[in-house]
């Protein structure tokens, strides 16, 4: 094989690519990528990263000799946890941007959506909650990139010397002491940092210790939604300070063929004594969280509804319908 070029698997089919090829260029040219820009919302069935050799990376790596490559579509389980990670760092940059002395804690993607963990003064309000999920909803319109790269450890520190946290997670990653939900951070067999870019000018918006893989863009985030806040504990220990975790989840988009997807989790016994919300996607707007079904659990119930409406203007405004 000459050295410009690569011998990979797609599909269970031999390809011959340009050395420099990326993961999303070989999808792309084997017709297994779906026609979607990076700046539109993507169906259920857009790829929005790969497996190569069974690990998931995101569209931009750069593939190696002998690599074997498969899809990663949105509407699947891989695809909406890497979503949903994406979100939770919308959502890490949106309290940054309002609250510029908060200190980042972890956010991983979880099974009804994800959280993120916030050192601040005070505990968030139901404003703040409001102002958050409006600045998401800027920054997913903007179409930010998601850029990954890799850093050492020195280099990791001093960017990120004024989050404590981070750095301890750093020093956690070489002691090899890390949990599943910190392995989102510092997991990887190297340590990475993802910039969030503008999309025309590449200016860095803001950043955060990342393992990855994440969207190619802010604007692939069909919807999202910032559900409520708590207190929790660094690293689960009462030894630890207490942090503020906000709760978010994001849409996953509607397959028109199998009926509706759910956006927002139904709330079940356990979450109704709190009154969380439910959202429902409308079959007739997939994309669009307007076309959403809005129910509050009845008090006392165990996932009653005292009210469903529509066309309510409190109801999550789609972003990129």
């Amino acid at each position: 094989m000459p050295a410009d070029k690569l011998q990979i698997t797609l599909a269970g089919r031999g390809h011959v690519v340009e050395a420099g090829t990326t993961a999303g260029q070989a999808l792309e040219g084997a017709g297994g990528l779906a026609a979607t820009s990076r700046n539109a919302a993507p169906g259920a069935g857009a790829v929005i990263a790969a497996r190569v050799n069974g690990e998931l990376r995101d569209l931009a790596y750069q593939l190696a000799d002998g690599d074997v490559v498969e899809p990663v579509e949105l509407g699947s389980d891989a695809g909406l946890a890497i979503m949903r990670h994406s979100a939770a760092h919308v959502m890490a940059q949106a309290v940054q941007d309002i609250f510029p002395e908060a200190k980042l804690g972890i956010g991983p993607p979880i099974e009804n959506g994800f959280y993120y963990d916030f050192d601040v003064a005070s505990a968030f309000g139901p404003d703040d909650l409001k102002n958050i999920e409006q600045r998401m909803r800027q920054i997913v319109k903007q179409g930010q990139l998601f850029s990954r790269r890799v850093v050492t450890d020195a280099d990791a520190r001093a960017e990120l010397a004024d989050e404590p946290y981070k750095l301890e997670l750093i020093g956690l990653k070489g002691a090899g002491r890390i949990d599943a939900e910190e392995s989102v951070e510092v997991g990887g067999a190297e340590l990475t940092i993802y910039d969030n870019l503008d999309a025309a000018s590449g200016e860095l918006m803001w950043k955060d210790l990342c393992r990855g893989p994440h969207l190619p863009s802010t604007r692939q985030i069909p919807a999202v939604k910032v559900m409520r806040s708590s207190g929790a504990y660094w690293r689960g220990s009462e030894k630890n300070p207490q942090l503020q975790r906000i709760y978010g989840t994001a849409c996953r988009p509607a397959r028109r063929r199998t009926g509706t997807w759910p956006c927002w989790p139904r709330p079940s016994a356990a979450t109704t004594a709190s009154s969380a919300p439910s959202w429902t996607c409308s079959r007739s707007r997939p994309r669009s969280a307007a076309g959403c079904r809005y129910s509050t659990p009845r008090a006392g119930s165990s996932g009653g509804c005292s009210r469903t409406t529509r066309g309510s203007g409190t109801w999550p405004q789609a972003t990129n319908s």
